[in-house]
């Protein structure tokens, strides 16, 4: 008797080996499709906030660095093709956030300028973050609000 409960255990083991191993490979090859969608939904993500970074920028921003980005020389930098932005993303966030004082260097040219904090909130910075962050032949990745938050 337990040799025939021995054996009907090690099949009910098998038979849910089998059935794991398919219900996995379901989830697997599932799970791609929501990789896909996921990625696809950040980039939508991405475009609509760089359409509502575009609209401050085009308020508070633009009077200083400009419709194309590339700034005023020697007064107030570029954002265009900007290595001290893409290098340092959350000093980039602070200055908008509390404000600038000091010398930066960006492409190789010292400015030392004052940049007032921009009232902005947290969702606002994130949105002008994404839209100068992938502007004017610039690539960077999505700044999330919560990213913003930790930034203190």
């Amino acid at each position: 008797m337990w040799l025939w409960k021995a054996a009907k255990s090690i099949k009910l083991f098998q038979l849910n080996r089998k059935l794991m191993k398919n219900v996995l490979r379901v989830l697997f090859i599932a799970g791609a499709g929501v990789v896909t969608l996921s990625a696809e939904s950040q980039e939508d993500e991405l475009s609509k906030s760089m359409a509502r970074g575009k609209v401050v920028y085009e308020e508070l921003c633009v009077t200083c660095h400009l419709a194309d980005g590339k700034g005023i020389p020697s007064v107030f930098p570029p954002l265009a093709g900007a290595d001290y932005l893409m290098k340092n993303q959350k000093e980039s966030i602070r200055a908008i956030k509390f404000g600038q004082q000091g010398e930066i260097t960006v492409n190789g040219t010292t400015y030392n300028n004052v940049m007032a904090p921009q009232g902005l909130s947290d969702a606002e910075i994130a949105d002008v973050m994404n839209y100068i962050l992938n502007s004017w032949g610039n690539k960077g990745q999505m700044v999330t609000v919560e990213e913003v938050g930790k930034v203190k």
